[in-house]
């Protein structure tokens, strides 16, 4: 029989103490993989308890979300759930951060695309491990870990001994139900066949303080889905509006000891700076680099008004100055010409 290397806990586990992992780590189990998130609605409460129990324990702890997306920007919105999550549940950023993809199947081109995207945005919100939990058949359509292919696999053949079918893979659930002394239930085990998942010595993660705006940036883009409400109270939502929606904002209104961002429309959306950010960079700011989204142009004047050139998706660009202009700002590069200071199109590099 193979180590038991990882094991797999959940919600449906309940909460698990320091005995029940110390009693896995018996037999050869060395870190474990807590479920933080489900879709953009679903946290999992008994992350946090369970991860900080893990790592009294000795164990390195890693984090999963359980995928509901089906388009781009569904991903995007579940990678920022599936980041806030884990750190609050306290991964550390050497944790393996999973999407647990299984439930929707589009197709190999579409399953690539949409779990690209999630796996980016994953790595743009601090965590730079990923990988992806799939039935092997799927495995050819997703870019499962950071060597383009396959990283835990799902296959039940009912026997351990079975591994060596998986060994280009980072693990192999092998697992559902086995039994360990002194725990409740059956436990999915997997047989990991690198270090990826062990990460460093285990640490917690202190969740960030939540810091609101103070000032009105004028025009701001969410970070995340987030809603609008009739009431600055929060009280009566009216839509909701999914991540790089940009909203134009007429002014700051306190509530309590937080803030809101009055819309033109006079509805309300939040000032936490964890959901939304100022669309434009600061002028006068510390900027000294930035990379092209999706394409830019080059211009000679700072109004954008005199096309120079266009240059593709991924170009980086050092930064002279950032300069404002109205409500926006603009970068002036060091050859004099300029380009858009809006962080959808030209992102932060450094």
């Amino acid at each position: 029989m193979p180590r038991l290397d990882m094991v797999d806990i959940s919600n449906n586990n309940g909460y698990m103490t320091v005995a029940n992992y110390k009693s896995m780590m018996k037999y050869g189990v060395k870190a474990i993989v807590q479920k933080t998130s489900e879709g953009t609605y679903f946290t999992d409460k008994t992350a946090k308890t369970n991860v900080a129990n893990a790592v009294k324990a000795g164990l390195h702890v890693n984090g999963y979300h359980f995928a509901r997306f089906t388009t781009v920007a569904g991903a995007r919105a579940e990678a920022q759930m599936a980041t806030r999550c884990a750190l609050a549940a306290g991964l550390g950023k050497d944790s393996v951060i999973v999407l647990d993809f299984e439930s929707n199947n589009k197709g190999w081109a579409t399953n690539s695309a949409i779990i690209h995207a999630w796996v980016k945005e994953v790595k743009r919100m601090g965590y730079p491990k990923t990988d992806v939990y799939t039935m092997g058949s799927w495995t050819n359509s997703v870019p499962l870990n950071n060597s383009g292919r396959g990283g835990w696999i799902a296959s039940y053949p009912g026997n351990p001994n079975g591994m060596n079918l998986f060994k280009s893979y980072n693990g192999w659930q092998w697992s559902s139900t086995h039994k360990f002394p002194g725990v409740y239930g059956g436990i999915d085990v997997s047989q990991m066949y690198s270090d990826y998942y062990y990460g460093s010595a285990a640490k917690v993660a202190k969740p960030k303080k939540t810091v609101y705006y103070d000032y009105n940036p004028k025009v701001v883009y969410a970070r995340t889905e987030i809603k609008r409400y009739k009431d600055k109270e929060f009280k009566h939502p009216v839509d909701s509006w999914p991540a790089h929606t940009v909203f134009e904002v007429m002014s700051l209104v306190k509530y309590g000891k937080v803030t809101r961002f009055k819309l033109a429309n006079g509805l309300y959306i939040t000032a936490n700076e964890a959901y939304v950010n100022r669309l434009y960079y600061v002028a006068g700011g510390k900027t000294k680099r930035v990379k092209s989204v999706s394409g830019t142009h080059r211009y000679k004047d700072k109004s954008l008004h005199h096309v120079v050139d266009w240059w593709p998706a991924g170009t980086t660009f050092d930064v002279q100055k950032v300069v404002k202009d109205g409500n926006a700002t603009r970068i002036k590069l060091s050859n004099g010409m300029y380009i858009s200071g809006n962080k959808l199109i030209n992102s932060f590099v450094k």
